[in-house]
C-alpha cells in the first residue's frame, strides 16, 4: 500500500507530502489546479520518461519519493536484496530530476538504474488515464489474464515443463549438427591428410635409406674402379698381399723350427691371410652387386623427392609422419560415431515434440472454457454498469510455424508457432451495441465504455493480477446520472482488494471514497502552487455540494450531497 508521496519543485508543486490510507481515495478540484501533476509525479517515481519542464522554475531539481507499507510486498524482497539494497518494513522509491536533465533514481537510499524503477512500478501500481491504453487493453496482456484462471495456469505449468525439455533437445540436438558441421570439415581435413600420406606411403627410415644406395649408384663407376683395384691389392693381382702373405708363413714355417718362439707370429700371419682373403671376397660380391643403369639413379631421385616432399608439406620428420598416420586414422574413425548421436537426438526431440505438442493442445482446450466463463462474467458485470447488450469474446490463435524453424509444434498435423506460454495468442474481442460484431478491445474508443469495459475487467480480476494499487485519472468522462453511481460502485467494490486513487469531477465517485483529496491552485509571493489537502468530512460535504451545484454551494446543494454520501 501507498502510505505516503512527496513532491517537490516539480511542475506547479513546491513541496507536499500526501498520505494516503487503504481503499478508495478520491482527488476533487478545479480545472489546472494540477490534479494530474499529482499523477505524473507519481509516474515519475515508478520510472516514467523524464525532462527538464517538470522541474520547477527556479529549481535545481525535482524530486518525488514514494513510501509503501513493505509487510504485504514481500515478494518484491529478492529484488530488492538483488541491488544490494536492505529490506525494511518501508520500501522508499526516489527520483530526481535536475534542471540539466540528468535523472537518478533510488530504493531505500540505495542508487539504482532509472529501469529499476520501472521494474517497481510495473508491480506496483497501474495508472489509468482517459486516453490511455489500459493495461488490460493490450493485447500483450489478454493472455496473463486469462491464465490467472487456476486450472489454466496447472495447464501451463505442466506444459512449461515439457517445452523446457524439448528446447533443451533442439539445443541439443542443433549442437551436435554444428559439432557434425565442424567434424565433417575435420573429416575433410584428416582424409585428405590421410591420403596425402599414403600417396607416398613411406617406411620407417626409408628417406635414410634412399640417400645413402642414391650416394652409391651416382658414384657407381668410381666405386666399381675402386673395388677392383682393392681386389687386384688383395687378392686377384699378379702381386696381392694375400700370396705375399702366403710366402711369409712359409717362411715362418720353417723358422719355428728352428725357434718356436715364432711360431705365435706364423699364427698371426695366417690368420691375417684368411681374413683378407675374407674381404677379398666380399669386395667381389660388392662389385657384382654395383647398379650401373641410369634408369635406378632416376627412380631412387624421384622416390626421395617424394617422400622429401611429404616431409616438408607436413614439417615433420618421416617417423613424426607415420605417427600422424596413425593418429589421422584412430580419429577418422571415431569421428563416425557422432552420426549414431544425431539419430538418437532427432528421435528424443520428435518425441519430445508429439508430447509437447499434447501438452499444449491441453492446454489451449483449458483456455477455452476459461474464456467461455470469462465471457459470462464480463457480460454480467457490464450489465450492472449499464451496457445491456454487450458481447465479450476471447479469441485464441496459432500461427503457422516460419519455413525451416526446428522450434515448432503439431497442431493437427501443421507446424505452428510455439513459446513457453503455448503456441495461442489470445485477444480480447467486444461489441457493446446490439447487432454489431465484436472488435478488438484495444480499438473500442469511447470513454463512457472504456471506463466500464476496464472496470468490468479489473472487478473480475481483482487478485489475480497482483498489482495492489490503482490509479484512475478521469476515466469516468463521458457517464453521468445513474451509470456514475454506478460506475463509482464498481470503484468502491474494486477497492475491497486493491488500494485505488481516483481523480474525477462527478459527485456520485467523490461522495462513496474512504478519503477525499482537494488540490488547489494558490499565489503566494507572485508565484503560483499546487496544493493538496486531505478533507475533513464536513469539507468533503462541501467540496461534494460544489460538484453537484457549480461555485456556488447552497443549502439543496449540501443536503443533497449529504444524501449522495450517505448512500
Amino acid at each position: 500500500m501507498l502510505t505516503s508521496l512527496l513532491i517537490r519543485n516539480f511542475a506547479l508543486i513546491e513541496e507536499i507530502r500526501i498520505a494516503f490510507g487503504p481503499g478508495l481515495t478520491v482527488m476533487t478540484g478545479e480545472t489546472g489546479a494540477g490534479k494530474s501533476i499529482v499523477i505524473d509525479a507519481l509516474g515519475l517515481v515508478l520510472g516514467e520518461r523524464a525532462d527538464t519542464t517538470m522541474v520547477r522554475q527556479g529549481s535545481q531539481k525535482a524530486v518525488v519519493e514514494a513510501e509503501l507499507d513493505a509487510a504485504p510486498l514481500e515478494g518484491l524482497r529478492s529484488m530488492v536484496e538483488a541491488m544490494e539494497a536492505e529490506w525494511q518494513p518501508v520500501l522508499i522509491l526516489r527520483r530526481e530530476v535536475s534542471v540539466k536533465g540528468t535523472s537518478r533514481a533510488f530504493v531505500n537510499d540505495t542508487p539504482v538504474p532509472v529501469g529499476v524503477l520501472k521494474d517497481f512500478g510495473d508491480r506496483l501500481v497501474d495508472i489509468h488515464g482517459q486516453h490511455e491504453h489500459q493495461s488490460l487493453l493490450r493485447p500483450d496482456t489478454h493472455r496473463v489474464v486469462l491464465d490467472s484462471d487456476p486450472a489454466v495456469a496447472a495447464s501451463l505449468e505442466a506444459y512449461r515443463v515439457l517445452y523446457t525439455e524439448f528446447t533443451a533437445a533442439l539445443r541439443e540436438l542443433d549442437e551436435a549438427r554444428r559439432t557434425r558441421d565442424r567434424i565433417d570439415e575435420r573429416r575433410l581435413i584428416a582424409e585428405h591428410q590421410l591420403r596425402e600420406i599414403n600417396l607416398v606411403h613411406p617406411d620407417a627410415g626409408e628417406d635414410e635409406t634412399i640417400e645413402q644406395e642414391l650416394r652409391v649408384v651416382e658414384h657407381a663407376e668410381k666405386l666399381a674402379v675402386a673395388a677392383n683395384e682393392i681386389l687386384d691389392l688383395l687378392y686377384d693381382g699378379e702381386q696381392n698381399v694375400v700370396d705375399m702373405l702366403g710366402r711369409s708363413e712359409k717362411l715362418f714355417e720353417e723358422l719355428t723350427r728352428i725357434d718356436a718362439s715364432l711360431d705365435p707370429f706364423k699364427t698371426e700371419v695366417r690368420s691375417a691371410a684368411t681374413g683378407l682373403a675374407e674381404v677379398a671376397r666380399s669386395v667381389r660380391d660388392y662389385v657384382e652387386r654395383i647398379d650401373f643403369t641410369p634408369d635406378r639413379a632416376e627412380q631412387l631421385r624421384h622416390r626421395l623427392a617424394e617422400v622429401t616432399g611429404l616431409k616438408r608439406k607436413f614439417r615433420m620428420t618421416l617417423e613424426e609422419i607415420l605417427d600422424r598416420r596413425e593418429e589421422l586414422q584412430k580419429e577418422i574413425d571415431g569421428l563416425d560415431s557422432i552420426d549414431d548421436r544425431i539419430e538418437d537426438l532427432e528421435r528424443r526431440t520428435e518425441t519430445l515434440r508429439a508430447k509437447t505438442s499434447r501438452a499444449a493442445a491441453a492446454l489451449s482446450a483449458e483456455r477455452r472454457k476459461a474464456a467461455d466463463a470469462l465471457g459470462k462474467a464480463v457480460v454480467a458485470e457490464l450489465k450492472d454498469l449499464g451496457i445491456k447488450h454487450a458481447v465479450f469474446e476471447t479469441r485464441l490463435e496459432s500461427t503457422p510455424a516460419s519455413s525451416g524453424e526446428p522450434r515448432h509444434l503439431m497442431q493437427e498435423g501443421s507446424p505452428v508457432a510455439c513459446d513457453e506460454n503455448g503456441w495461442d495468442a489470445v485477444e480480447f474481442h467486444l461489441s457493446t451495441n446490439l447487432g454489431e460484431d465484436a472488435k478488438p478491445l484495444h480499438k473500442v474508443v469511447s470513454g463512457g465504455e472504456v471506463s466500464r469495459i476496464m472496470l468490468a475487467l479489473k472487478s473480475i480480476f481483482a487478485g489475480r493480477d497482483g498489482i495492489p494499487i490503482m490509479v484512475f485519472d478521469e476515466i469516468d468522462v463521458g457517464v453521468s446520472g445513474t451509470i456514475a453511481r454506478k460506475v463509482g460502485n464498481a470503484m468502491h467494490k474494486l477497492a475491497r482488494r486493491h488500494q485505488i486513487l481516483a481523480i474525477t469531477h462527478l459527485p456520485q465517485i467523490a461522495g462513496i471514497g474512504d478519503a477525499h483529496l482537494l488540490v488547489e491552485k494558490q499565489v503566494h509571493n507572485g508565484r503560483t502552487a499546487t496544493r493538496v489537502t486531505a478533507l475533513d468530512p464536513d469539507a468533503r460535504t462541501r467540496e461534494v455540494a460544489r460538484l453537484l451545484s457549480g461555485d456556488r454551494v447552497t443549502d439543496a446543494a449540501l443536503q443533497s450531497a449529504r444524501e449522495l454520501m450517505q448512500q
